[in-house]
């Protein structure tokens, strides 16, 4: 993960020169989760697009633009790592940051190098939302 945020902001540069278009995909399969983050986001000025799993996700991503994406691990049909692999191999700049509520350790020694700019687990507070998110766009 300290090499994704060292190539991230590798590429601070290029946001400089591009407009930030303030859009996030959560991809949560519980619903309450899910409106929870959007919600939370929605009220730090962003536009929020939600999935339920990660094929819906998927298609959300190829049609249109993010600036990052927020993904749990374990959802229906394909999970956060899939996802995130998939997302990599079309936006490879794009920061995906894996929510879950799976023990620390095992999550850890699973997440792939490059995949995740970060992992927070839950429960997390809006407060720990919002810093990552400032951190990953530098937007504070």
């Amino acid at each position: 993960m300290e090499k994704n945020r060292k190539e991230l902001k590798k590429t601070r540069f290029l946001k400089a020169s591009q407009a930030v278009s303030r859009r996030i995909l959560v991809v949560e399969d519980n619903k309450n989760t899910q409106k929870l983050i959007s919600d939370c986001l929605e009220l730090m000025g962003f536009e929020v697009a939600s999935a339920d799993n990660g094929i819906e996700a998927l298609n959300l991503f190829f049609k249109s633009c993010f600036d990052m994406v927020i993904t749990d691990l374990q959802m229906p049909f394909m999970d956060g790592f899939n996802l995130a692999s998939q997302i990599k191999k079309k936006s490879p700049l794009t920061p995906v940051i894996l929510l879950t509520g799976a023990g620390r350790e095992e999550v850890l020694m699973k997440v792939n190098e490059g995949l995740f700019y970060s992992v927070m687990f839950k429960p997390f507070k809006p407060a720990d939302l919002k810093k990552e998110i400032h951190e990953v766009l530098d937007i504070i």
